[in-house]
């Protein structure tokens, strides 16, 4: 039963969420395979693969009742479904193949029971005797987590909600709810946009209307702000992230999670907020017990939000607080760039603007994949199916978005009163029973109230995440973070920010990033608070509010370069960093259009180019760079790399497609591979480790070369969890030059196998070992792999593209033809953006 998975949360909209489980298959049905004996076939590499789904095989297991009865006739079951089967062929083979549906994996056999002189009741109450007998079962693993009678009398009283509907015949929860939709803007469907939409257009909007349309501040420094913070275990990160935002005006109310061995946490922070009117710390009993996944994170911000509006039942006998923007963070976020900046920017938008991040495909589960949770005894239970919202059938959709965000004084009291009759008065109800339901709660909100038309879709945190729980180590993984009925269906957490990732951070162009976790770096942010201060000190000596840029000046003076393969600067045809014709392969490719070598100087190299010379896609933009070590352009061409204080690779910078439909576009060393680096591309710029890259200069990696670091984190897990040596510094360069010591990942080899693939390898082979002329891989991908293979690391050139006298500087009219992809026309090949920014999302 062909089952297509749900795309996870994207990563930008910090999804750590659940990971997506099909919309289909598991929950509905398992599909069982016949040979042409009639044999059922249970060994799994024997089932049959088709290209869209994989037949999953598994042991029949218990179903609603148990015993020797029960058993025999689910067996009459699938040899009534075997009868019906479908021939299929495969590799020459053929296959029967049939589908037991989920429900028939309930089936109990009740005829062997004497009810021919029974009463009604009596009948009754023999047949839920053994109907009971699976309920029983499933209670009793429901109750496992919990500890106390409260917690299992909740759980059996959510539990009663769905056998007992059955039984007087009354609706599911929820499954009949009805939400009003209070956005009055048109919505889009990412599936079949109008012409001239892209998901690009949807997913960035933006709220900066003119300022005669909205109410702005004059003055950035009339901004007041007030600070949520959520914290569990560290005061001291929490102390130094309210001295680093504080000023003038500003307010900070921390919430402190609720649980006992927290409450040293409370003690030390209530003692800090005793001497600063500016700081107020939510005492009992308005500490949430906090949990991973659960409503109790929302709940933690509803806290804060009742205190900042004195609401009644709050601790705060003062009257509303004062502030224009609620920030919502954690105390493991830190500010990353100064705080000028982050006022002038806030400030930048109208009043009423709300940043939150959301991702505007909505969330369509199967039943199956979507659950109703209570929570407990500190720990999420899992009860039964929940009904999954859409808005054709329930007037609103569920949306992902992060639970970090900064919101208009107006949405913010909005969420906090919660009146009746209200979206969220409503859906409050609901989202309370949602797995992970901070990501489904405050976009869901705003996306579906009167304060859509005030969304600007970035909440100004940069944050990436890590493997998904269930691809860790068995001791490694954190089993509260599994909670669906599938044990590998998982969620996952931020990935830790290091020195490894400054570069990212400083040129991220975000306000704020997460998460630090002090024992695990304790450096990183003593190095931000220095690029913080040297921020400051430039917007002081600054007479306007332009942003300050701290790197080097890569910017050709905004014309772009040319890099060109070293080796081949003088030969017949030189080779350049380019895209060819179409797709996002990053491939060595002709500089120049046929005539143009014939005419050019012997160090042409030294001089510049103009952009009607050279082939589409060979034109880049280097960076911007970020500002630790310095970067300049040698008369020969070359880039010097200097190091700089934290790093002896010398600044990173990102690396730009300037020409055609990928204008904008990343290089961006990362594949399909578990394994870092393989073929490189150029993707959406989404600025992680895998698109920012240094220039060697023979300390880390060779001169000259282009190359990225693997951060020590990523490395230190597979020299420890595989017992590989994972090398630190990934150069371009290309595939099988010489012979080289390349051992490819063993589940890798199905997704990229290096070694053998046409598209990165020579059309013809060295017979003898020796080193082949770079030639040879005209029109090949390029791939990043080790910098210790010398011999296939590419060195590059840097030739500075320039506008000819009376020209007006404006870029050539674009002719490119985006190449049909999979049987398309001529006439849909123009979708192929919007198609590839789908598959990003």
């Amino acid at each position: 039963r062909g089952a297509v998975a749900a795309a996870p949360p994207d990563e930008g909209a910090e999804g750590g969420g659940i990971e997506a489980e099909p919309a289909d298959g598991d929950a509905e049905g398992e599909e069982g395979v016949i040979s042409d004996s009639g044999e059922e076939i249970t060994d799994t590499a024997e089932v049959v693969r088709s290209k869209t789904d994989a037949v999953k095989m598994r042991a029949w297991g218990a179903g609603a009742g148990g015993g020797d009865a029960d058993a025999a006739l689910r067996k009459k079951l699938v040899e009534a479904k075997a009868k019906k089967a479908i021939e299929k062929e495969v590799d020459g083979k053929k296959y029967k193949s049939y589908v037991v549906k989920g429900w028939e994996k309930a089936a109990l056999d009740v005829s062997e029971l004497d009810m021919e002189d029974a009463s009604p009741e009596e009948a009754a109450r023999m047949v839920m005797e053994r109907i009971g007998t699976g309920v029983e079962e499933r209670m009793a693993k429901m109750f496992e987590k919990a500890k106390t009678a409260e917690c299992r009398a909740l759980i059996g009283e959510h539990f009663g909600y769905f056998v007992n509907a059955m039984g007087v015949e009354v609706s599911m929860p929820f499954s009949e709810e009805q939400f009003a939709n209070e956005c009055d803007e048109e919505k889009y469907d990412l599936d079949y946009l109008p012409e001239g939409i892209s998901i690009g257009d949807v997913q960035n909007r933006t709220y900066q209307p003119p300022r005669d349309e909205a109410e702005y501040l004059e003055n950035p420094d009339d901004l007041r702000l007030l600070y949520a913070v959520l914290t569990h275990n560290d005061a001291d990160a929490t102390i130094r992230l309210i001295e680093a935002l504080h000023e003038d005006g500003y307010i900070f109310v921390v919430h402190v999670d609720g649980k006992e061995i927290f409450d040293h946490v409370y003690d030390a922070l209530a003692a800090y907020a005793s001497t600063r009117d500016h700081v107020h710390v939510l005492s009992h009993p308005h500490r949430v017990r906090v949990n991973w996944g659960g409503f109790s994170m929302v709940n933690a911000t509803l806290q804060i939000l009742h205190y900042a509006f004195a609401l009644d039942g709050s601790s705060n006998d003062s009257g509303p607080l004062e502030f224009h923007k609620f920030v919502h963070i954690s105390s493991t976020t830190y500010p990353i760039r100064s705080n000028t900046e982050i006022r002038r920017r806030i400030a930048s938008y109208p009043l009423d603007a709300n940043f939150l991040n959301v991702v505007f495909k909505p969330n369509d589960p199967g039943p199956g994949a979507w659950n109703y949770f209570v929570e407990c005894d500190d720990a999420l239970h899992r009860i039964y199916r929940l009904t999954p919202l859409t808005e054709d059938d329930y007037g609103i959709d569920i949306y992902t978005s992060s639970q970090w965000f900064i919101i208009s004084r107006e949405f913010a009291e909005y969420i906090a009163l919660a009146e009746p009759g209200t979206l969220v008065h409503d859906y409050l109800e609901y989202v309370e029973h949602v797995v992970v339901a901070d990501e489904s709660f405050f976009g869901t909100v705003l996306r579906h109230t009167q304060y859509c038309g005030m969304h600007h879709n970035d909440n100004f945190l940069h944050l990436q995440f890590d493997r998904w729980e269930n691809e860790l180590e068995t001791g490694e993984k954190d089993p509260r973070k599994c909670v669906m009925a599938n044990p590998e269906h998982c969620g996952r957490s931020p990935t830790t920010m290091t020195m490894d990732y400054l570069p990212n951070l400083e040129l991220s162009g975000s306000l704020f990033a997460r998460k630090f976790l002090d024992h695990v770096d304790s450096q990183v942010k003593d190095v931000i608070d220095t690029i913080r201060a040297r921020e400051e000190e430039l917007f002081q000596n600054k007479t306007d509010d332009s942003a300050v840029h701290m790197g080097p000046d890569t910017s050709f003076e905004g014309h772009g370069v040319l890099i060109v393969a070293k080796e081949t600067v003088n030969e017949t045809v030189p080779l350049c960093l380019g895209l060819g014709e179409s797709k996002n392969m990053v491939r060595l490719v002709p500089c120049f259009h046929d005539g143009v070598p014939e005419i050019l100087a012997p160090t042409w190299e030294t001089g510049a180019v103009i952009e009607e010379e050279t082939l589409m896609h060979n034109r880049w933009n280097v960076g911007p760079c970020s500002s630790d070590g310095n970067l300049e352009r040698l008369e020969t061409a070359e880039l010097k790399s200097t190091p700089g204080a934290h790093s002896e690779t010398g600044p990173s910078c990102l690396i730009t497609q300037m020409d055609g439909l990928r204008t904008g576009r990343c290089i961006d060393s990362e594949s399909d591979r578990l394994q870092p680096g393989g073929k490189v591309h150029v993707f959406p710029c989404i600025k992680r480790w895998n698109q920012f890259f240094s220039f060697g200069n023979g300390i880390a990696a060779p001169q000259g070369s282009i190359h990225t670091t693997v951060p020590r984190h990523i490395k230190k897990r597979i020299d420890d969890g595989r017992g590989e040596k994972q090398d630190l510094y990934l150069c371009l360069g290309v595939m099988g030059r010489t012979e080289m010591n390349y051992t490819e990942w063993e589940e890798d080899k199905e997704k990229e196998n290096l070694v053998e693939d046409p598209d990165v390898n020579p059309d013809e082979m060295s017979e003898d070992g020796e080193k082949m002329p770079l030639s040879r891989w005209s029109g090949k991908q390029l791939v990043a792999l080790p910098c210790k293979h010398a011999d296939a690391v590419i060195e590059w050139l840097y030739v500075p593209y320039i506008v000819e006298e009376g020209d007006s500087g404006e870029p050539a009219a674009e002719t490119e033809e985006a190449e049909p992809q999979n049987g398309e026309t001529s006439d849909t090949a123009s979708q192929v953006t919007e198609d590839e920014e789908e598959d990003e999302l």
